[in-house]
């Protein structure tokens, strides 16, 4: 029997969160949007993270994925 022990992300780092859109927003502009509300976060211990289920709610939502697409599109 094959062992398929598959990890599921359930948060997200700042900085994984910075690096999952592509640096479309600074780590200081997440901060602050953490500091607005605009983030969920939790503390564990004295680490920020962010729940890996609103990031993928944020990423997929059309005017997130229009702006990167967008700014591929300028590097390109």
């Amino acid at each position: 029997m094959e062992n398929t022990n598959i990890t599921v992300k359930r948060f997200y780092t700042v900085k994984e969160f910075h690096e999952e859109l592509g640096g479309v927003i600074t780590k200081s502009m997440v901060y602050k949007m953490i500091d607005g509300g605009e983030i969920p976060v939790r503390k564990i211990g004295s680490k920020i993270v962010i729940p890996a289920e609103w990031v993928n709610n944020y990423i997929n939502a059309p005017c997130v994925v229009v702006k990167r697409i967008r700014n591929e599109r300028k590097i390109s």
